[in-house]
C-alpha cells in the first residue's frame, strides 16, 4: 500500500541523512562498501520509500549511468576510483540518492505535475550539450548554459525554481565534498576547481527532476499498480 507523501520525513530528517551520505563518501574509502550502506540507511532513515520513488531509482539509476559515461569518455571530469565504466561502482546509487533527498525535501504532492513535450524537448538539449561537447570545457560551458536558458524559458514556475535552488544548493555540497575529498576532479578547469557548467548541470538536474523525472515515475507507478 502506497503511503504516500505526507508521512515522508521532515527536511529536519532529510537534511541529516543527507549530511550523514557526504561524511560516508568522503570517509569510507571502499565504493563496495558503500554500495551496501547507503541504499541501507536512506531506507531505515526516510522510510516508508514510495513505489513510485522505487521507479524513480529505476530511471535515473541507468540514465545517470549513461551520462558519466558519456561525460568520463570525453574527459569533462574523472573519478579516482574506476570500477566499471570509469567510475565507482557506488556512483549510480548516489543519483539514485540524491534525487530522493531533493524530492523529500522539497515534498510536492505527489500527481500535481503533467509530463509534456517540453520535458522531453528539454531532456534532449541536456543530453545532446553533454554528448556532443563534453570534451571542450569552454564549448560545454557553452552548450549547457543554453540547454539551461532554455529550460528556464520553460519552466519557470515557483515550485520550479524550488527545485531548481535545491538542487544547486545540493550540486554546491556534492561538489565540495567530492572535488575537496579528491573523489574526482575536473581537468583544465583552471584555478577554480569546479566548472561553471557544473552549476548549469545540477539547475537541469532540479528542473529535469520535476518536470520529466518525476512525472514519468508517477505514471509508471500508477500503470504498475494497476496492473498488480
Amino acid at each position: 500500500m502506497d503511503t504516500g507523501v505526507r508521512r515522508a520525513p521532515q527536511r529536519g530528517v532529510v537534511a541529516a541523512s543527507l549530511a550523514l551520505t557526504l561524511l560516508q563518501i568522503a570517509f569510507v574509502g571502499s565504493s563496495w562498501l558503500l554500495a551496501l550502506v547507503l541504499p541501507l540507511q536512506w531506507v531505515l532513515v526516510l522510510r516508508p520509500i514510495e513505489r513510485r520513488e522505487w521507479v524513480l531509482f529505476a530511471l535515473v539509476g541507468p540514465f545517470f549511468v549513461a551520462q558519466n559515461y558519456m561525460a568520463l569518455r570525453a574527459g569533462a571530469f574523472a573519478f579516482l576510483q574506476q570500477d566499471f565504466l570509469l567510475m565507482p561502482w557506488h556512483e549510480p546509487l548516489l543519483w539514485m540518492g540524491w534525487y530522493l533527498h531533493l524530492v523529500r525535501f522539497v515534498n510536492e504532492p505527489g500527481r500535481s505535475v503533467p509530463l509534456g513535450p517540453g520535458a522531453w524537448f528539454g531532456l534532449l538539449l541536456t543530453v545532446l550539450a553533454f554528448s556532443l561537447f563534453g570534451s571542450d570545457a569552454q564549448a560545454l560551458t557553452l552548450a549547457t548554459s543554453a540547454s539551461c536558458a532554455a529550460l528556464l524559458a520553460l519552466f519557470h514556475t515557483r515550485a520550479d525554481l524550488a527545485y531548481a535552488l535545491c538542487a544547486v544548493v545540493l550540486g554546491a555540497l556534492v561538489e565540495g565534498v567530492g572535488v575537496g575529498a579528491g573523489l574526482w576532479h575536473y581537468p583544465g578547469s583552471g584555478p577554480v576547481p569546479i566548472p561553471f557548467w557544473s552549476l548549469s548541470m545540477w539547475v537541469s538536474v532540479g528542473l529535469l527532476g520535476r518536470r520529466f523525472a518525476v512525472p514519468l515515475a508517477e505514471r509508471l507507478a500508477s500503470a504498475g499498480a494497476r496492473h498488480a
